[in-house]
């Protein structure tokens, strides 16, 4: 037992490292001698006794393998091994574990399985782990995947947020030159240590990453954030084909929840992006003709037409979708878009005006009282849509009066002040020093990208041509048609 607690305790040494270089060895070392323990009957059966000697966030290559054990033989308590293992994966050291990643790996998927954690405190723990393994998001894992999944499925989805929110620029199965510097480099790029290789992922396929983005949508729909939601639900639309004529059915299921949420967000059609492939494009044309039928009869403002589509098509057709709700919603918000729609004719109007002027998609009929007029415009108020006052003069009617952005009101209590205006800005020049590294890493992988390097010299020879940059953008969509799944996952394409 003293010989394993010395050997466990061993890393890091009391006496620090001479370099990276010597960090490095040690590490690789340690890792080694972990793995032929970890076959040894003495440490299968001291493993839950050793848990209680070994410090997670110092001895973190140690910990690991002793709770992985433990878990593996049953030789503690339930309680006792989801407690211990929360505390590791909030506390671990990021930088011993890039060279356990396996270890890391099966004791992500063991939480995330769904038969030992709540799935509540799983979701928050294994995000915890995953940014603490890359604080900035910025690679996508198998570990994502599954607990964006769980997430949803679960309903605990806030617990997931500070992961889900993070913009995704790397991929494993990278193509990138090799990094020269130790794996324990603390400014080495995510990307160079979350690997299949290192173990701290799996491979992931095309669509595990189109799955990914569009959970992301579902879980921003379930709380109701459209600007999200229409922006991780587009990565899906806009996702690169190997030909003018691929286009999946989650692409398909996703343009259609776009389409609605970007009536939600903005009260008009969305438009596809002009790097949307035409496949894609046409395909989304024939399969959505109910989403585009729905969408024109939203923008000609009436009720009545927009109600009489539903029913044409049918609440059926939507179910079968799982986008009735959501076109409930859609109905539902037709009123308010009419309502925020006055507020370029008028700076005040009266509620009455509002209860003639607007009507209710579900009903296709105006609303009974004045108040329930306020009651809506109280609740779009509350959920942040609408800036504006209920005013009621004592000789005169109620009334809307809208604000401009620099008055105060119920919903954000005003324009931003002195000291508001300089937080954001801090946070801005902060996120734009993270985002240095990725954007160097990036610019890296495009240099030694064979299919870029070509994109920029048959554009160079357009220009050269006379064609001018007009000509070269006119281009890019046959390019970005003939990426090839693999070579997407060299992060080519910009947003991924």
């Amino acid at each position: 037992m003293d010989q394993l607690a010395t050997l466990l305790l061993g890393f890091p040494p009391a006496g620090g490292f001479a370099s990276l270089e010597d960090y490095h060895s040690q590490a690789k070392s340690h890792h080694q001698s972990l793995d032929k323990l970890a076959s040894t009957s003495n440490f299968r059966q001291s493993a839950a006794n050793l848990l209680e000697h070994v410090d997670p966030a110092v001895n973190s290559m140690s910990y690991l393998a002793l709770l992985n054990t433990a878990i593996n033989t049953g030789s503690a308590p339930l309680p006792d091994l989801l407690a211990k293992a929360s505390v590791f994966l909030c506390t671990f050291d990021p930088q011993q574990t890039r060279y356990s990643g396996k270890a890391l790996s099966s004791l992500l998927e063991w939480a995330l399985s769904g038969t030992s954690f709540p799935a509540s405190v799983a979701v928050d723990v294994v995000a915890t782990a995953l940014l603490r393994l890359d604080p900035m998001g910025s690679v996508l894992t198998s570990h994502h995947v599954a607990l964006a999944k769980l997430a949803l499925d679960t309903d605990n989805i806030i617990p997931a947020l500070p992961l889900l929110d993070k913009s995704i620029v790397s991929y494993p199965g990278i193509k990138s030159t090799q990094d020269p510097r130790p794996l324990c480099s603390p400014d080495l790029p995510p990307a160079a240590y979350i690997a299949i290789e290192t173990g701290l992922t799996k491979s992931l396929t095309s669509t595990d990453v189109l799955q990914y983005d569009l959970i992301r949508g579902l879980c921003y729909i379930q709380l109701k954030d459209w600007h999200k939601a229409h922006d991780a639900l587009e990565h899906v639309v806009t996702y690169p084909a190997r030909d003018n004529h691929s286009c999946s059915k989650i692409m398909v299921e996703a343009h259609n929840k776009w389409l609605l949420v970007g009536l939600l967000r903005t009260g008009k059609t969305p438009e596809l992006p002009p790097t949307t492939a035409p496949g894609a494009q046409k395909a989304f044309t024939t399969l959505g003709k109910p989403y585009h039928a729905i969408a024109k009869a939203f923008e000609d403002g009436s009720a009545a037409a927009l109600r009489t589509e539903f029913e044409t098509i049918g609440p059926a057709f939507f179910s079968e979708e799982n986008n009735l709700t959501l076109v409930h919603l859609v109905l539902q918000h037709f009123q308010r878009w009419q309502i925020l729609n006055l507020r370029h004719v008028y700076t005040a109007v009266s509620l009455e005006q509002i209860r003639q002027r607007t009507h209710n998609a579900m009903t296709a009929a105006p609303l009974a009282t004045e108040e329930e007029v306020e009651q809506l415009l109280r609740q779009m108020m509350e959920d942040g849509m609408l800036r504006g006052v209920v005013e009621r003069p004592a000789d005169g009617p109620a009334y809307l009066r809208f604000l401009d952005d620099d008055e105060g009101g119920p919903t954000d209590g005003g324009g931003l002040s002195e000291a508001e205006f300089a937080r954001r800005m801090q946070a801005a020049a902060e996120r734009l020093r993270e985002l240095a590294p990725l954007v160097r890493a990036t610019s890296d992988r495009l240099g030694s990208s064979r299919e870029y390097i070509k994109y920029v010299v048959e554009q160079q020879k357009r220009d050269l041509d006379g064609r001018g940059r007009a000509g070269a953008m006119d281009d890019a969509t046959p390019f970005m048609s003939q990426i090839e799944d693999e070579d997407l996952m060299t992060g080519v394409v910009t947003g991924y």
